[in-house]
């Protein structure tokens, strides 16, 4: 399994507009891709969101990603997104791989 973090902080006026454009983005994800999409925010600064998007492995991720990434919706979301956060900087973006340490198939409803 493949997995992508993200962290960001969110305006605290702009956070329905946040729960907007995640909600659309899902939904777009949700055409090319079965991932799995979590968002978290936390409970002790509710700026701080996580974004954890799941995938059945890497290949599978970059070959969806680059046709999520041309559509036009996409892009507008995406500078959308971008007014929302308090800073474009302090973004940061992670990949894991998922290690069955019991050795266990993990399901997760990937296809």
């Amino acid at each position: 399994m493949f997995i992508k973090i993200y962290s960001y902080h969110i305006k605290s006026d702009k956070l329905q507009d946040y729960l907007e454009i995640q909600e659309e983005a899902d939904r777009i994800y949700s055409i090319y891709t079965d991932s799995k999409i979590l968002h978290l925010q936390s409970k002790d600064d509710e700026t701080k969101w996580v974004e954890i998007q799941i995938y059945k492995t890497e290949q599978f991720y970059y070959e969806t990603i680059q046709i999520i990434d041309q559509q036009p919706e996409i892009q507008v979301l995406y500078k959308r997104f971008l007014e929302v956060i308090i800073s474009h900087e302090e973004i940061s973006e992670d990949n894991y791989q998922l290690i069955d340490i019991k050795g266990g198939k993990q399901d997760w409803g990937l296809r």
